[in-house]
């Protein structure tokens, strides 16, 4: 699917879609889905899944609990950003949110930002606050990821806590970027900028959208005013789709690098993941002879990721 150049099809005829990606959790789905009925109101809405082939009938749990939601049902797993672009298509709302399925909402988030959006049109995009399970504030990028930031967290050396600091005061405000697992964007914004970057199956996306929006002189609002619960990491740690987890996050992530990384910023960043993943193949086989391996040391997966096609590599 091309992302310039989209229009839509069908006029407008809601407040807000929500938009939904899942991919094997059924569960956290289902309460995402309920705390969305639960609390959304004095605004009209619609919430659209997208499937990715899940193997969990997820498909058939939504049909039979939530009968006004549409399902957009996948044969095979399409990434987040395919599967995104999916409920754009189909959307029929002023405003496009996209929200994760391990996310909670705890009050009537969406009206709120609907109402905010309304008073400040200046901004194409916002993005929630976000908290924990015990409902602390989750650090937030709200900057652009620089390519020294991209060394440190090629070398694990990056600290997400230290974000919550940068943040500064908890207030609407402009950002640069924000937080994926929950951001709402003008419908007018997808057909002046186009629609997400399949490129990304996984991570990245929200980044590019936002730079891309920028890019065209719009605005990105944190707005803290209302925050999301998000129960972290359990819609990608899923134990028997981890390696292809990791394969396309270093794939999205080389990809982001050569589209907005200079040349020679390109070619450190590539040679740090190989020495990374050098080291982790010698580490690995090292246990393996002291037969102190885990279940993360498997050496042909560690190959894989040094031996990543030139394709991936390539600029």
């Amino acid at each position: 699917m091309s992302i310039s150049g989209f229009k839509f099809s069908q006029p407008t005829e809601l407040d807000i879609s929500i938009v939904i990606v899942s991919f094997n959790t059924c569960e956290i789905l289902l309460n995402c889905l309920e705390s969305i009925q639960k609390h959304t109101e004095r605004i009209s809405y619609e919430v659209i899944v997208v499937d990715n082939a899940s193997e969990d009938k997820t498909i058939e749990a939504v049909a039979k609990r939530f009968l006004g939601v549409q399902v957009i049902a996948n044969d095979d797993n399409r990434g987040f950003s395919a599967a995104n672009n999916q409920g754009i298509v189909s959307s029929k709302g002023k405003r496009i949110a996209f929200l994760n399925p391990d996310t909670l909402l705890t009050e009537n988030s969406f009206q709120k930002i609907f109402a905010y959006m309304e008073s400040h049109p200046e901004y194409s995009i916002l993005g929630s606050g976000i908290v924990d399970e015990n409902n602390l504030p989750c650090p937030i990028r709200l900057w652009e990821d620089t390519p020294q930031d991209a060394v440190f967290k090629v070398l694990n050396l990056y600290n997400p806590s230290s974000e919550l600091k940068k943040m500064g005061e908890m207030k609407a405000k402009e950002a640069q970027v924000i937080s994926g697992c929950c951001f709402v964007v003008d419908r007018e914004l997808i057909e002046s900028i186009g629609l997400m970057d399949e490129n990304y199956f996984l991570y990245n996306e929200e980044d590019d959208l936002c730079r891309r929006a920028r890019k065209q002189g719009k605005k990105i609002c944190f707005f803290p005013e209302t925050t999301v619960q998000h129960m972290q990491g359990q819609s990608t740690h899923q134990n028997r789709f981890r390696e292809k987890v990791i394969l396309k996050t270093y794939q999205s992530n080389l990809y982001f690098y050569s589209k907005y990384y200079s040349y020679f910023w390109n070619l450190v960043l590539r040679f740090l993941y190989k020495a990374s993943f050098f080291i982790g193949l010698v580490r690995s086989g090292l246990r393996h002879l002291k037969k102190s391996n885990t279940t993360e040391d498997s050496l042909s997966f560690k190959m894989k990721l040094l031996l990543m096609s030139s394709r991936n590599f390539s600029l």
